[in-house]
C-alpha cells in the first residue's frame, strides 16, 4: 500500500483494493468508475449437475496439452507428505477438528463488516497467493492464513487500510506454526511496501492471537485433498490440478457456507471427471458420512463458476501460479480454445 493520510482518502467514498502484481503492492484506489471489477462474489447459475460438468469437462477432451498424457506409472508417493498407514486416523481426527473450529468462522461476518467488502477480501487473497509463491512457502501455511483472517474478522472490525496488515500479520502467523526455515519480518513488511512499521506488524499480531484466543490450528481443505488424492492414486498433474481448485475456493467469500472436507472432496470430484478416472462416484461413496453428498455438488457446480469467472477478473496471482512449469501450467487446462 501506499503511504497517505488514510481519512483524506476514505473521504472520497467507496474505494476498492488493488495490486500491482509486478511489485506485490497492494494500493487502495478510488473504484467509482471501476465498473469491471470483479464480481467472482455472485451467486453460480442454476446449472445442473450435468450440464456444467459436461461443459466443463468437454475441455479436457478438446485439449492438445501433452502433459495430459503424463506417465501412469510416475513415483506417485513423492508427491504426497503423509503415509498411508496414518490416512484413516488422520481423516477422523480432522473431521472431529473441522467440528470445533469452524465454529469460529461466521459465513456471513461481510454483513458486519463496515469498512470493507467480499471483493477486498479476494483481491487480499490473492495478493497473499502470490506473496507465499513467492516465498516457496508449504502450502498449509497459505490455507491456516487464510482462516486466520476470516477468524479475526468474524468477531473484529477493521477498516480498509489495516486489511493489508491482518493478511501479512496471518502469514506471519502461519509461517511461525508451519515453516521450518525463519521468515523475516522485514521481508513480509517489504512486499507491503513498508506501509506498516515493525512495531504494527507485532502489535497486530498479539491482538490476532488474543482474539483468537491463540487457538488456530485448525484443519484445512488442502489436508483433506491430500488424504482425498492419495486415496484415489492422483498422479502429479491430477494433483496440482486439484489444488488449482483448492486455491480458488480460498479467494470466494461466499465458500465459506461449506466446510473444508467438503471442499476438498468437490475438487478431487472434479479432478476425477475431467481426467475420466475410473470411479469417478466412488469419491462420494468413500468419504467420511460427515461429508453430505449434496453439499458436495452444489460446491462443485460454484468452484467450475468461479473458474470460469477468473479467466475474466482482475485478479493475476493465483493464474500466474498455474500457469508456471513448477504446477506444470494446470491454469491452462480451464482455457477454453
Amino acid at each position: 500500500m501506499q503511504s497517505g493520510d488514510p481519512n483524506k482518502a476514505q473521504s472520497k467514498g467507496k474505494f476498492q483494493l488493488n495490486i500491482d502484481t509486478s511489485s506485490h503492492k497492494m494500493d487502495v484506489e478510488d473504484s467509482k468508475n471501476e465498473q469491471k471489477s470483479l464480481k467472482l462474489s455472485s451467486n453460480p447459475p442454476q446449472l445442473t449437475e450435468e450440464s456444467i460438468l459436461t461443459t466443463f469437462c468437454s475441455i479436457a477432451s478438446s485439449q492438445k496439452n501433452p502433459l495430459i498424457t503424463i506417465n501412469s506409472n510416475q513415483k506417485k508417493n513423492k508427491i504426497y507428505s503423509y503415509k498411508k498407514e496414518y490416512f484413516d486416523e488422520l481423516y477422523q481426527n480432522l473431521i472431529l477438528d473441522e467440528i470445533k473450529f469452524y465454529q469460529k468462522i461466521n459465513p456471513n461476518y461481510m454483513s458486519t463488516q463496515e469498512k470493507i467488502n467480499d471483493k477486498m477480501r479476494a483481491i487480499l487473497v490473492d495478493w497473499l497467493i502470490g506473496l507465499h509463491y513467492k516465498l516457496n512457502l508449504k502450502k498449509k501455511t497459505l490455507f491456516l492464513s487464510v482462516f486466520i483472517i476470516d477468524a479475526f474478522l468474524s468477531i473484529i472490525n477493521i477498516p480498509i487500510e489495516k486489511l493489508q496488515l491482518l493478511g501479512i500479520t496471518s502469514l506471519l502467523i502461519a509461517c511461525k506454526q508451519n515453516e521450518v526455515e525463519y521468515t523475516p519480518l522485514n521481508a513480509l513488511l517489504k512486499f507491503s511496501d513498508d506501509f506498516y512499521t515493525l512495531v504494527e506488524l507485532k502489535n497486530m499480531e498479539q491482538i490476532v492471537l488474543k482474539k483468537l484466543s491463540f487457538d488456530i490450528l485448525a484443519p484445512t481443505a488442502e489436508e483433506f485433498f491430500e488424504i482425498n488424492a492419495y486415496n484415489f492414486q492422483f498422479n502429479e498433474i491430477q494433483k496440482f490440478f486439484g489444488e488449482y481448485f483448492l486455491d480458488i475456493s480460498l479467494i470466494d467469500y461466499h465458500l465459506l457456507k461449506y466446510k473444508q472436507s467438503t471442499i476438498s472432496v468437490a475438487c478431487a470430484y472434479i479432478v476425477a471427471k475431467f481426467f475420466n478416472l475410473n470411479g469417478v462416484h466412488s469419491i462420494l461413496d468413500n468419504t467420511s458420512s460427515e461429508v453430505n453428498h449434496h453439499e458436495v455438488k452444489d460446491c462443485v457446480k460454484h468452484l467450475l463458476f468461479l473458474v470460469k469467472k477468473l479467466s475474466k477478473s482482475s485478479l493475476e496471482n493465483i493464474k500466474k501460479k498455474y500457469m508456471s512449469d513448477k504446477y506444470l501450467n494446470v491454469a491452462k487446462l480451464c482455457e477454453e480454445n
